[in-house]
Formats: C-alpha cells, structure tokens, sequence
C-alpha cells in the first residue's frame, strides 16, 4: 500500500465525528471497500504492529473481511448485521469455514483478520464490545510439520534446474525464474521479502543482500557462490529488457499485461506453481512456502545450529526454527540410529 493512499486513510477516519459517522455507514451498507480501510487504518493506527504491518498482511486481512461480509449476508436482507453481531454467530461461522474444508490455520487467518474488523469497528463507535474476545481458533489436529513438507535435495535440485531447461531460448525469462527459486529454495526468504527486493539491497562485491522482513526488520544474509551467480546473470538480462517499470525492483513481470512492473507475490506463487506441477508435487506443496521450509530444513541439517537458522530466516525466537528439525526426516533417523548403535555397544 503505498503512503499516499495511507494518507488519504488516515484522513477519512481520523476524527471521532467523521469515524463514527463513515463507519455506520459502511457497516449499514455491507461496505466490503469501506470497512476493509477502516480496519487498515485501525491496524496502522491502533494495532500492537502499527505502520509496520506489511502490505501483506493488510491484504490478507481484506480477503477475509470480504469472506465474513458473503456469510453475514447482503446490506438489504443481511442474515447477521454487523452492529447486532454476538459471539455465537462468529462462532458459527467459523464452524462454516471448517465444514468448507479449510485447514485450522486458514481458519485461524480469517478470525485474526475479522477480529481487526470487529476492533475497528468497536474503535470506531459502531459497536459496544469485540465479540471475538475468548474466542479461539481450532487446533490443527496434526502438526504443522507433519502436513506441510520440505523437498528433498535431489527434488530442489531438480527444482533449480527446471527453468533454464523449460525454456532455453527464453533465457531472461529462465534466469529470472531461477533466482525467485532459489531465493526461497537455498536463502529461505518470504514470499514478500523476495518480490520486495531492490538492486541497491545487493552487494554482489561483498557477496551480501540485506531483506527487509517482517515488521520492518532488516537483515544481512550472505550470498553463495551460486546464488550470486544466478543474480549476476539476471541483472544482464534486466538491463536488456528496456522499458521496466520500478526501475529499483529487483524481480519484474515479463507477462504481457504487467511486462515491466514489480513482480507481484501471486506472479511469484504462478510462477513457482508452474515449476512444481512440471516436478509432480500434490497441489498442498505448491505455496511459496515450500521453498522456505525447504531452506529452512536444510540449513538446519548442514549446521545443526537453530540459532543459525533463525538468523537466517529472520526468527525472532530459535522456538520458531525448531520446526525445521522436526520436518528433517534424516535428523531423527540418525538419532535412533545413534541410539541403536549404543544399545548394541552394552
């Protein structure tokens, strides 16, 4: 969201008068558009994040204001309206979401982005209480690590090499697409931290990029060999393209409807889709995330230092990377190997 339209925000909903007044309004009417800014200007205003919630993150909550306005039902004949909401009714919407099939942690996102809502409009004088306070979301009955798994070597190794094989008389296209995976795949960045990078975040002399994460956090990760390489051979490519539009982005659409522009997260996610249908990998693998929890796993296995992993990734607590431990198969194996091996020592 860029600061201009922050602004003008800001400015719509900064009084007591004109909050109140805006916001009986959009609730009144079911205002999707109405409401989705006043819950990010609480968000950027009032909430614990403040300014640094990422663009992300805003739009994600948007996404689930608009699922909860399609349960509550149209302004003219709402099933729910939002000024007479209780606890029982957003219960039982999320009980709709998990008959819909979604996971606890899609459950889970929805209620954090509805409970901004629900925030701003108590902050806003529309209504007298959050009626999300001691509601919980649901457990995900089996862990994160036993769901969603990291590839393997020899599949990110095939991974790495699907794009230059793809397309071999596309090599812009192809270099490109060998960066964006291997910046998730080997670096382990977030989705918004590698379609958020700029050329002036690399430092190919020093072998450095610095990734700006979550909550405005800034960190220094060095660059292998490889990684360097891929990047060096991209910016030749980039600088060929002629007309580019963010002349600072690091990673740029070459799609005919957005050729140029910063490449977006969804352009991202395609492009990384593409690459893992080409692989065979079942359809809960292909998020960005894959590649993350990839590095992740495998940084863990070469060092078998969490806190390395956390400054890496950009972990605020090693609890956090303690995960990919868990999700290395191997790690465990040997250990019960170990043990095994002691055993037959007695």
């Amino acid at each position: 969201m860029e600061t201009a339209l922050q602004l003008a925000q800001v400015s719509r909903w900064l009084t007591p008068e004109n909050r109140r007044r805006e916001g009986l309004r959009a609730a009144h009417q079911q205002n999707a558009e109405a409401l989705i800014q006043l819950m990010q200007t609480y968000i950027q205003l009032k909430s614990v994040r403040r300014g640094r919630t990422s663009p992300l993150t805003l739009k994600t909550y948007g996404q689930s204001v608009k699922k909860f306005l399609l349960f509550t039902g149209p302004a003219d004949s709402p099933n729910h309206a939002l000024n007479q909401l209780t606890p029982d009714v957003f219960e039982l919407w999320l009980l709709q979401l998990q008959h819909e099939g979604l996971s606890a942690n899609t459950v889970k996102r929805h209620l954090y982005g509805v409970r901004n809502l629900i925030k701003a409009l108590v902050w806003a004088e529309v209504i007298k209480q959050d009626i999300t306070q001691g509601i919980s979301p649901p457990a995900e009955a089996t862990p994160n690590h036993a769901r969603k798994k990291p590839l393997s070597q020899r599949q990110l190794k095939a991974l790495l090499q699907l794009p230059l094989q793809q397309h071999p008389h596309q090599l812009a296209q192809a270099t490109r697409d060998q960066v964006l995976l291997l910046l998730g795949g080997v670096l382990g960045l977030r989705a918004a931290e590698l379609v958020g990078l700029n050329l002036s975040d690399i430092d190919l002399p020093e072998l450095t990029l610095t990734v700006r994460g979550k909550g405005s956090k800034t960190r220094q990760i060095p660059l292998t060999s490889g990684v360097a390489g891929a990047i060096s051979q991209w910016l030749v490519f980039r600088s060929d393209l002629g007309k580019v539009g963010p002349a600072e982005s690091l990673l740029v659409s070459l799609s005919r409807a957005t050729d140029g522009q910063r490449l977006s997260t969804d352009g991202a996610r395609y492009i990384a889709e593409q690459y893992y249908k080409l692989l065979g990998l079942s359809p809960e693998l292909w998020g960005l995330h894959t590649l993350r929890r990839t590095a992740g796993t495998q940084l863990y296995r070469a060092t078998r230092d969490l806190h390395v992993v956390a400054d890496l990734l950009g972990h605020s607590s090693i609890n956090t990377s303690a995960v990919y431990a868990r999700m290395d198969m191997d790690v465990r194996r040997e250990a019960l190997q170990a043990l095994e091996r002691q055993y037959g020592e007695d």
